[in-house]
């Protein structure tokens, strides 16, 4: 019996049709179910919805259950969502599921059940906690302070400054924002400041207990801190140069003892050489002038055997503070 063109053709192109891949838009799985589920920063008609989510998901598809039935309730992505025209005083209990394009939705996450506030929020956040000073020079100081807590959420801190024996607000930053650098300030003076943190509703905090620093003197050289850190055979050596003169320093030279044998993996912040038992740290090529109440932090790091770690520093022959 004759085979038509087809009948031949129709075996080879059932073969290759198995051999071709799968359609890109197939199902290629299960999505995991979201994870750490939290209803946060809860208000009367707000909250915060977060999510730790499958990274394969396009959407969040968000229930909630009402006596007993599920119903769809909002839509979100990227692990978070902003709640809002929420009822005062009023129980949700929500759940989450995953979805996107080729692939099978996720199973519900476990529910999280929170409560509206009854009205708005009149509690104001805790006091802010005790400040700590870094990088102090004539001019400019940096300050960091503990957080606040708060019945909602905390969105932001008032920075003050005791000036003429009053309170004045020098900067206002948001909840981030508790790493804050003063400058313009003035040689060898002492300054006291505290926190007051606030909330979306404008509930102020009371002030944290007041923090003073003093300004580095006016010198007629620029000073600097050494700090060597030991883990033998390795060594860490950091110099940090400080201006307290009136004018800009450059071209300056820090030098140290370091035995011939000890190695040099990595050097930061200025240009590094050796002769003998002798290293030196001179400005960086892209420049290194260091303006008045500025700092500049160099060093290097290496091993040594036997150890032998970095000593004597000295900045323009005159000798660095250990640290």
């Amino acid at each position: 019996m004759k085979r038509t063109l087809l009948q031949f053709l129709a075996p080879l192109t059932a073969a290759l049709l198995a051999l071709a891949p799968a359609s890109a838009t197939a199902a290629t799985g299960t999505l995991d179910a979201p994870t750490n589920v939290q209803a946060v920063h809860v208000a009367d008609t707000t909250a915060d919805l977060w999510w730790n989510g499958d990274a394969r998901s396009d959407e969040a598809v968000i229930e909630r259950n009402v006596g007993g039935a599920w119903s769809p309730f909002a839509r979100g992505a990227f692990g978070a969502l902003h709640l809002t025209g929420l009822h005062p005083g009023t129980g949700y209990t929500l759940r989450i599921s995953l979805v996107a394009a080729g692939y099978t939705a996720s199973p519900p996450s476990a529910p999280v059940t929170f409560t509206t506030l009854t009205g708005p929020d009149t509690v104001a956040p805790s006091a802010p906690g005790s400040m700590l000073f870094s990088s102090i020079t004539t001019t400019a100081v940096s300050l960091l302070w503990a957080e606040s807590t708060d019945n909602v959420e905390v969105t932001g801190y008032h920075l003050q400054q005791l000036v003429g024996g009053a309170w004045t607000t020098i900067r206002t930053v948001d909840a981030f924002s508790r790493f804050q650098r003063v400058t313009g300030l003035s040689a060898g003076t002492s300054y006291t400041f505290a926190v007051l943190a606030f909330d979306a509703r404008g509930n102020t905090s009371a002030r944290s207990a007041p923090a003073t620093v003093t300004t580095l003197a006016a010198t007629a050289a620029p000073t600097c801190q050494a700090q060597i850190i030991l883990f033998s055979p390795g060594f860490l050596a950091t110099v940090t140069i400080t201006n307290t003169t009136a004018a800009p320093v450059s071209g300056w030279a820090v030098r140290f003892n370091l035995a011939a044998t000890a190695s040099v993996s990595n050097s930061f912040g200025g240009t590094l050489t050796r002769a003998g038992n002798t290293g030196t740290i001179s400005p960086p090529a892209w420049g290194g002038t260091i303006s008045p109440g500025g700092q500049l932090t160099a060093g290097f790091s290496g091993t040594a055997t036997p150890f032998t770690p970095p000593e004597s520093f000295t900045l323009n022959g005159t000798p660095c503070t250990v640290v």
